[in-house]
């Protein structure tokens, strides 16, 4: 997926101080005075991994990071601008957004299907689909969503699933009549533990999980007889925040306008514990607003990741700040841990894939097992040689055919694999020998010495003009010495530019980080390739 196609997409912020969300009336009986146009930015970082990177001496960081406005709005903000420390040092960082990374999500979405809703259900239903599923397409199986209408009993999904699931238990949705809708802490509950899921166990092991839940209600009004609610409320909250899930209201009391607030506290104060948002539907009209917020924050959530040696980040703090203008907005520290692959720490120089430590070479020690297998290799190695003269001997003795005409220099470049040739290319010089078909994904070099080169790829393929790179750039004069690095991380092949003068290109867009897809053109200075399912 091309960095190109997700521009106007942006990530889930989740992080507003939902306390702050009203200017407190003049009176304490007084609902319906308006909001003060008072600006109110905030940053969260909403997760941190720390694992062994493929990279000798390095540990891979990965932060979640989302940023609201007072009323749910993205503070817009390209994620090269985001100012990311350690302990006060600045390291080289690879922005990017929830549509490009290896980051996967849990959407749990509560609908009120009561009497006090029936009025309004249809448009619920109609601008859900259209503001926040629809968008989400994008973000193809990446993405997980259950619908729980909520009434007298439970309805909608059973569990969380495709975006077509969800549409299709959206739309089954009907108001059942009842006028006493379920309890809130119990409901919400329930859907914190379903997204809580999908963080801890990610789809794609090499993923980042993250959880969400999305309650539309009209609030509780709390009184001196309901006072032990606000202290549930704050408490599930605070536990939805611990499990990394967050909780986003969006509150409307239906009814004639203008719409009073008071009940609605209630879920800012749910919002607020779990560093989620809230937003207020003030009018019956009202809905789109916040759907459209919501899906512009989730496609581009922050994604930051940068290269450290370990010893550099235990113990330290991780601090990320937003401009905002002339000022910035700066999240609470967060504290970094030593590397771990899943839970466990790696020993020796193994790095992590998919929450495995993988040894980075062979130990020099070999079992009995080994020594077998390295003699027998020896073995049938010289036996293969011996061979090999044997059928040399005889060919000689054979009449050499005429030799082949050889093919015209600067000619048209044959088509790879049925793809046509890239304008402009030349057939490079035929080979000394026929070329070995590789199997799996590929790099087919289009332009440069290699030029029709296909090379495999693996876990920390390496393209620059360093010494051993898989991809030898040392013929171009705009490669920089470890230009980019490719990884298989979460199901999918990554690649990541590592600071390079001339940078990297995906589809003719400059990228720090973008996932592979079939037929997808690189740009490294000026070489380019292509990326190749065999």
């Amino acid at each position: 997926m091309s960095e190109a196609k997700h521009t106007g997409l942006l990530a889930l912020a989740a992080a507003v101080v939902l306390a702050c969300a009203w200017t407190p009336p003049a009176r304490a009986d007084d609902d319906s005075e308006d909001d003060k146009d008072t600006p109110h930015d905030r940053v969260v970082i909403d997760r941190v991994e720390v694992t062994p990177s493929v990279l000798p001496g390095l540990a891979r960081v990965r932060v979640l990071v989302s940023s609201t406005r007072l009323r749910g709005g993205r503070i817009s903000v390209p994620a090269s601008k985001l100012d990311v420390k350690v302990s006060g040092a600045k390291p080289a960082v690879l922005g990017g957004y929830f549509a490009t990374a290896d980051v996967e999500m849990s959407l749990v979405i509560l609908v009120p299907t009561t009497v006090e809703f029936e009025d309004e259900l249809e448009s619920i239903k109609e601008q859900l689909t259209t503001e926040l599923l629809e968008p989400l397409k994008a973000l193809g199986p990446r993405i997980r969503i259950q619908i729980v209408g909520y009434g007298d009993s439970l309805t909608g999904s059973k569990s969380v699933g495709s975006l077509d699931a969800a549409r299709k238990a959206l739309g089954m949705l009907e108001s059942d009549g009842s006028t006493d809708p379920p309890d809130l802490v119990d409901l919400v509950g329930r859907a914190v533990k379903t997204a809580s899921a999908g963080v801890r166990s990610p789809r794609n092991k090499g993923a980042l999980g993250r959880g969400a839940v999305v309650l539309i209600a009209s609030g509780v009004t709390i009184t001196d007889e309901n006072a032990d609610v606000k202290a549930k409320l704050t408490t599930l909250g605070e536990a939805a925040a611990k499990a990394g899930v967050r909780i986003h209201t969006i509150g409307a009391i239906p009814g004639p306008e203008p719409r009073p607030r008071r009940p609605l506290l209630a879920l800012g104060e749910l919002s607020k514990r779990s560093q989620g948002t809230f937003r207020w539907v003030p009018t019956a009209n009202g809905w789109s607003s916040p759907f459209r917020q919501l899906a512009e924050q989730i496609a581009l959530q922050y994604v930051v990741t940068f290269f450290a040696p370990p010893d550099e980040l235990a113990g330290k703090k991780l601090t990320v700040a937003v401009p905002t203008g002339s000022s910035r907005v700066e999240a609470e520290p967060a504290k970094l841990g030593e590397p771990k692959c899943g839970k466990e720490v790696c020993e020796g120089n193994a790095y992590c894939v998919n929450q495995e430590c993988v040894p980075r070479r062979l130990d020099s020690g070999r079992s009995v097992i080994a020594w077998i297998l390295l003699v027998g290799g020896v073995a049938a190695g010289a036996l293969i040689v011996l061979l090999g003269v044997v059928a040399l001997i005889m060919r000689a003795r054979r009449p050499r055919p005429p030799a082949p005409f050889p093919a015209a220099a600067g000619g048209p470049a044959p088509a790879l694999g049925g793809m046509p040739a890239p304008p402009g290319a030349v057939a490079a010089a035929p080979p000394m020998v026929a070329p070995v078909a590789v199997a799996g994904p590929v790099l087919i070099v289009l332009t440069g010495p290699a030029a029709g080169a296909r090379l495999p790829l693996r876990h920390g393929f390496l393209a620059g003009k360093a010494p051993g790179s898989d991809l030898d750039l040392s013929h171009d004069g705009y490669a920089s010495t470890n230009h980019a690095q490719i990884a298989f991380e979460g199901g999918a092949w990554v690649v990541y530019d590592r600071g390079s003068t001339n940078g990297t290109f995906s589809n003719g867009v400059r990228i720090t980080q973008v996932r592979l897809d079939h037929g997808m053109t690189i740009r490294f200075g000026s070489t380019d390739v292509r990326y190749w399912q065999q």
